[in-house]
């Protein structure tokens, strides 16, 4: 069933009433198809289904799917499931000049998409930032390719960056003993790390040459917690058809109000991955596949100009202090943070303690795992 998108506004008496035809309200979920075949290391595709505009829930996935590859010679290549829609294919030769994508889901509807090319992408020649006029930190790739007279490129980028929670915790409190010991885990340093959540492509075809010079890609504050200690970029870069690049940027065009690609869609994008049971049905996606470029770039806090303060997630903490014999009270619902002294001590008067939270850098979502690459 094929979706449009039907806006009207009925203004009376200054009311504005919402319309809800029933061709959005319940329309035929479609099938999305969502990721690229690295002919030089392995792919993941991802499926779900659409949702109705209007529609909070999470996207529903096709866990029950046969997915698999076919060569120009008929070969054909499994792409085994994990149960959450995600397929997967191992690096392994591919020698056919073109491919296409064959799936069937667990409702018996079959899908296909056209032939397309094994293209080989050309390396990135540089991953630079700069600061902006209006105080950030901006992040640009640039590469060349001096075989293809015009090319068309889409990028990905993983960005990693280190936070520390509000306050350091040296103590605890083990509920085996009753007893307020050192503590021996790091939970105050943590890594977090985030993928590209745009679509980002660029065309040649209006240059002299084949050549991107700093595209840029994402940037930050200079008073963010991207920029307090130390952040990285994995930038991944990929060269697409024409067709391709003409079908992401529809689709990029169609998603900027929504911010998702997997929520509801308020128009019909059409790629080139077709459902062959039923022609009246439509897939969005568009199956590509090819060789991956990558380039890691760093930028440290000793190399940006220190802003006046950093915001982070944690500006709202706050710490309290509690008597050495109640501090077993909290144990469930705070942390304790460190020891609280008369004068120079020994003796204590009192324990500090804050929220999970506050304390406990992983709470934020982060890893106490430092990356391999840091």
């Amino acid at each position: 069933m094929r979706l449009y998108i039907i806006i009207l506004i009925l203004v009376v008496v200054a009311c504005v009433d919402p319309y809800n035809p029933p061709e959005i309200r319940q329309s035929t979920p479609i099938l999305i198809v969502d990721g690229f075949i690295n002919s030089n290391a392995d792919s993941k595709l991802t499926l779900s289904w659409s949702q109705n505009i209007g529609d909070t829930n999470e996207p529903q996935v096709e866990a029950f799917a046969l997915v698999w590859l076919q060569d120009l010679f008929g070969n054909s290549y499994h792409l085994p499931g994990d149960n959450q829609g995600n397929y997967y294919l191992q690096a392994q030769p591919l020698t056919s000049p073109i491919y296409r994508l064959h799936i069937e889901t667990g409702n018996s509807k079959r899908y296909q998409s056209d032939f397309e090319p094994v293209l080989q992408t050309p390396p990135i020649d540089s991953v630079t930032w700069k600061l902006t006029d209006s105080g950030g930190v901006a992040f640009s790739v640039s590469t060349h390719d001096d075989i293809s007279a015009e090319g068309f490129y889409k990028w990905t980028y993983e960005e990693t960056w280190e936070y520390r929670s509000a306050y350091a915790a040296s103590i605890q409190f083990d509920e085996a003993t009753g007893q307020v010991v050192p503590r021996t885990d790091n939970i105050f340093q943590c890594w977090q790390t985030q993928t590209s959540p745009g679509i980002l492509i660029e065309s040649t075809t209006r240059l002299q040459k084949n050549q991107v010079s700093e595209f840029q890609l994402t940037s930050f504050s200079q008073n963010s917690e991207r920029a307090k200690h130390r952040y990285s970029i994995l930038v991944k870069q990929q060269a697409i058809t024409r067709n391709a690049f003409n079908y992401w940027k529809q689709v990029r065009q169609t998603t900027e109000d929504l911010g998702t690609l997997f929520g509801p869609l308020p128009n019909q994008v059409i790629g080139n991955i077709k459902c062959i049971s039923n022609p009246n049905e439509i897939a969005v996606g568009y199956f590509s596949i090819g060789s991956i470029s990558s380039k890691r770039a760093f930028v440290s806090a000793t190399q940006l100009p220190i802003p006046p303060r950093y915001y982070t997630r944690y500006d709202a903490c706050e710490n309290s202090e509690i008597s050495p014999g109640q501090v077993s009270t909290i144990n469930g619902i705070y942390l304790l943070i460190d020891p609280v002294y008369i004068g120079n001590g020994p003796m204590i008067s009192a324990y500090r303690y804050g929220s999970y939270f506050c304390v406990d850098c992983r709470y934020a979502g982060g890893t106490t795992t430092k990356p391999d690459f840091w």
